[in-house]
């Protein structure tokens, strides 16, 4: 088939990935494929705004409305997920990221879909002690099947990992930290990148003492149509720019121009816990999802890094600098 006849299937298209992973598409081959962005009735759909897209509604926890959206596809962008990390969102995350993704994968395979490219996480690699960077070979850990997201992004894969023993092909991509601000009609960041803004208008006081690996949007979006292209089937790919720590962090954005210049002191344990209870009594009264977490502050005190070096060499990537992004978080840039 050539890409002249090829429908592609985004789900999760509405959202801060699922997006960009559409106008990434549209911005790299244009009218060369068709589209399709599976939404729910009550999806906000601005961020598509003026792009050649059919909207298929449905849900990944409707399999009969999953059928329906991949008829004659030939590739789907697997970007619909649930991010939270409070007590009373487990049930929600194992529906959501295991078992929609358990149908997507049922539907690909009953319409004869060729390639899926699943929106993982380094959530669902190992992780390696002391600050070490794992890399896609790396054992999930027994410890992380006890944080709820990473273990529905484990499970999640597992599911796309049955594809693959079933006959379908299937690519995973493994962001780390996403962060930066996305547009078109209206702006919109996530809880990642409200936190950058935060740190940079000096109200977040305190830090955690562990680390992460960071990542640009555009990016991201960009290593799922790399993937799509030259990703072997079966494989993860890592998408990470840098590692860095909480402390680094925090004093790379209070060096930029403009900022608050506030200093922050590290969070002992004691007031990690303490914040991470609040959150969660935040969350269950509210209904909401909370930025903090009991499971999010134990994290925090761990340095989660990974390796780009797979994403790097198989799929060409490079990687904007996070000094970069966070200035441009800081001075509201990025917004297509």
């Amino acid at each position: 088939m050539n890409r002249n006849e090829q429908i592609v299937l985004v789900t999760g298209a509405t959202g801060y990935i699922g997006s960009q992973v559409v106008r990434a598409l549209h911005r790299a081959l244009g009218d060369a494929v068709r589209i399709r962005a599976l939404v729910r009735d009550s999806s906000n759909t601005a961020l598509l705004e003026g792009l050649p897209v059919e909207f298929i509604r449905g849900d990944v926890m409707n399999p009969v409305s999953l059928r329906d959206a991949c008829v004659s596809v030939d590739t789907v962008f697997h970007c619909a997920g649930l991010v939270a990390y409070t007590w009373n969102f487990r049930h929600r995350l194992y529906d959501i990221n295991v078992t929609g993704t358990a149908n997507i994968v049922n539907a690909c395979l009953e319409s004869g879909v060729r390639r899926m490219v699943h929106t993982s996480s380094v959530a669902a690699v190992g992780v390696r002690e002391n600050g070490r960077p794992a890399d896609e070979g790396t054992a999930f850990m027994d410890w992380q099947r006890r944080i709820s997201y990473m273990e529905s992004k484990h499970l999640a894969e597992m599911e796309a990992r049955r594809g693959i023993a079933e006959g379908l092909d299937v690519v995973m991509v493994n962001p780390g930290v996403v962060i930066g601000r996305v547009g078109g009609p209206q702006t919109v960041t996530n809880s990642a990148t409200e936190t950058v803004a935060a740190i940079y208008r000096g109200t977040v006081p305190v830090y955690p003492s562990g680390g992460l690996s960071f990542v640009d949007i555009g990016d991201v979006a960009r290593a799922h149509l790399a993937a799509w292209e030259h990703g072997e089937r079966g494989e993860r790919y890592i998408v990470v720019s840098e590692n860095m720590s909480y402390s680094e962090l925090f004093g790379m954005i209070r060096d930029l121009p403009g900022s608050s210049g506030r200093r922050a002191f590290e969070a002992g344990r004691p007031l990690s816990v303490l914040a991470g209870a609040g959150g969660e009594l935040f969350s269950l009264f509210t209904g909401g999802k909370s930025h903090i977490s009991l499971e999010g502050m134990r994290l925090a005190r761990k340095k989660l890094y990974y390796s780009n070096a797979r994403s790097v060499g198989s799929l060409g990537m490079r990687y904007r600098p996070v000094r970069e992004i966070v200035a441009s978080i800081a001075c509201g840039g990025d917004k297509e």
